[in-house]
C-alpha cells in the first residue's frame, strides 16, 4: 500500500492523494471533494468504483493525444458517471449525455452528475436498433453487466447512437466514448454509416474477453473511413482525420 499512496500523491498531488488512499483503505461509502474537480465525488465502497477512478484520473485513460474545443460528448457506458465527471470538468460548455442500463450503477451516476448542468443522464442502453433488449448480469461486477438481444427479467430500453444525437440535436460529435463490455460488436456492424463519419474522435474498450468478435467487428468497420489509432490504456482512441483537419 505504500507504494500505491505514493503513486496517488504523485498524481493527485498530497492533499488529494492521501484522501483517495485513505478512501481505498477503509472502502466504505462516502463522498469526496477533490481539488481538480467542481463537485465531490461519490464511492460506493466497492472495488470497481476505485479501479474505475484511479483508470480516468489517476492513469488518465480518457485524456486525448490532441487539443480540442469539445461541444458535443456522448458517454456510452457511463457506470457511476466518473468519465462524465471528468469531461464536464475538462469541457465546462460542452453538453454531454451519458446512458447506463444497471439501475443501481444509474442511481449512482445521478448522485455524480446531478450538479452538473451540462450532463444529462439516461438510463438505457446503446445498441444498433431502437428496441428493447435485455440486461444480464453473468456473474462480472458492477462494472461488467452486458446487454442482450430479446426480452427476458431485466428488460431495458435501447437506443442507437443516431438517436442520441437526435436528443443533442446535432449532426457532429466531438467526443465518442464506448464502453459496454461487448455490445461494441453490435454497434458497429450495423447502423453506423451515420455517426461514425460524424464523430471525430472515438473512445472504445474492447471486450474480446466477454464476447467474442468485438475487436475485429470495430477494425472491421474502422477502416472503411480515414482513422488515426492511439492507445490509451485499455482503450483504444480513434481519431477521425477529416473533421478534425476540418474542425478545429
Amino acid at each position: 500500500m505504500a507504494s500505491r499512496l505514493s503513486k496517488y500523491i504523485d498524481k493527485l498531488g498530497l492533499k488529494d492523494g492521501l484522501k483517495f488512499y485513505t478512501a481505498v483503505k477503509k472502502q466504505t461509502a462516502n463522498s469526496i471533494q477533490f481539488s481538480f474537480l467542481n463537485q465531490p465525488v461519490f464511492f460506493r465502497g466497492i472495488y470497481s468504483d476505485y479501479a474505475m477512478f484511479e483508470q480516468i484520473f489517476i492513469e488518465k485513460q480518457y485524456q486525448l493525444p490532441i487539443t480540442i474545443n469539445a461541444q458535443s460528448i456522448i458517454d456510452l457506458g457511463a457506470n457511476v458517471g466518473y468519465a462524465s465527471v471528468y469531461f464536464a470538468n475538462k469541457f465546462p460548455n460542452a453538453k454531454i449525455i451519458s446512458l447506463e442500463p444497471e439501475k443501481n450503477n444509474h442511481a449512482t451516476a445521478a448522485t455524480n452528475t446531478k450538479n452538473y448542468a451540462n450532463i444529462t443522464l439516461i438510463h438505457g442502453a446503446i445498441w444498433d436498433k431502437s428496441e428493447v433488449i435485455n440486461l444480464v448480469d453473468n456473474g462480472l461486477g458492477e462494472a461488467g453487466y452486458m446487454v442482450e438481444k430479446g426480452s427476458g427479467d431485466n428488460i431495458i430500453r435501447g437506443y442507437t447512437v443516431d438517436e442520441i444525437m437526435q436528443l443533442m440535436n446535432t449532426t457532429l460529435i466531438d467526443i465518442l466514448k464506448i464502453d459496454i463490455e461487448g455490445a461494441e460488436k453490435e454497434i458497429f456492424e450495423s447502423n453506423y454509416e451515420n455517426w461514425i463519419p460524424n464523430t471525430k474522435i472515438i473512445i472504445v474498450e474492447t471486450h474480446d474477453r466477454y464476447r467474442k468478435g468485438t475487436s475485429k467487428a470495430i477494425f472491421n468497420t474502422i477502416r472503411k473511413y480515414d482513422f488515426s489509432l492511439h492507445l490509451s490504456g485499455e482503450n483504444l482512441i480513434l481519431i477521425n482525420n477529416n473533421l478534425v483537419n476540418n474542425y478545429q
